[in-house]
């Protein structure tokens, strides 16, 4: 498994300080440096601050998440061998509902963010054909998260394509698949995402 991580904020932190992916020269601990820089300016964003401009925030916070995460990649981490049952069509349906169920999940936190938070790169280390990005979040109180960032190459940008959270859900997914479909699985994480404003 992939992140270190203990604070249940931290998982928004690790879902969310990720943005888009950059050219494959310059690394995935550049990219994760330039990635934390890019999230905060959005997080710090006095246009986007407060309740009112909340669905603003986190609507761009999603987008970035959107093009750094692997979705197809963590859905299909999160279900295992049974990804290989999936015909096209419930393989498109679970990637959008595992998506808005992740984010749905710990998109709240962000309110709590305090604008003194940082995000410190450690380090790198080569996991196959996989780079584990080691780094720390440091919080308002001062107190050190490890989170890392299992990242891929994929057509020359670096991608998040693990975290410890989709090992929740593979965790999740099992014991519901036990007794349900992958259809009636999909219909029940629909009626768990709140309602669309």
């Amino acid at each position: 498994m992939t992140a270190r991580q203990s604070a249940p904020g931290a998982l928004l932190v690790s879902i969310l300080l990720a943005v888009p992916a950059a050219a494959a020269e310059a690394g995935p601990d550049e990219v994760m440096r330039q990635n934390v820089d890019a999230a905060f300016a959005v997080l710090k964003d006095k246009s986007l601050a407060g309740k009112e401009q909340r669905p603003n925030r986190i609507a761009a916070l999603r987008r970035i998440a959107d093009r750094v995460f692997d979705w197809p990649e963590m859905a299909r981490s999160s279900l295992g061998v049974r990804w290989r049952s999936l015909n096209a069509q419930q393989r498109s349906q679970f990637v959008d509902v595992f998506k808005d169920v992740l984010a749905a999940r710990y998109m709240d936190d962000i309110d709590r963010f305090q604008g003194s938070e940082t995000i410190v790169v450690e380090g790198t280390v080569r996991q196959g054909e996989d780079t584990l990005v080691h780094t720390t979040l440091v919080t308002a109180s001062r107190d050190r998260v490890p989170i890392d960032y299992l990242m891929r190459l994929e057509e020359a940008q670096w991608k998040v394509v693990d975290l410890s959270i989709v090992n929740h859900f593979r965790r999740t997914f099992a014991a519901a698949l036990a007794n349900m479909t992958i259809d009636q699985l999909i219909e029940k994480l629909r009626r768990q995402l709140p309602a669309r404003p």
